[in-house]
């Protein structure tokens, strides 16, 4: 009886150490997702009127490029 239940305790704590790395590796999940998802939205346009007014103000803006920005933001900007 004494043997069974030292083995239950060796059982619990190494459930419990496992347990402890799996937070671990899932915190480290957690924070590598939220770097993820900061670096995309600092490369992300968020005022394309602005963009719009940047191009015109550089001569760069166009009906086909007005065309495809609108495209864009329909099917790709999500």
């Amino acid at each position: 009886m004494e043997k069974e239940i030292e083995f239950r305790i060796i059982e619990l704590y190494n459930l419990l150490d496992n347990i402890g790395w799996n937070i671990s590796e899932q915190e480290k999940t957690l924070g590598n997702l939220e770097i993820s998802l900061k670096e995309k939205e600092k490369g992300s346009i968020k005022d394309i009127e602005n963009l719009k007014r940047e191009l015109k103000r550089d001569g760069l803006y166009s009906e086909k490029l007005e065309e495809f920005i609108e495209n864009y933001m329909k099917y790709y900007n999500k």
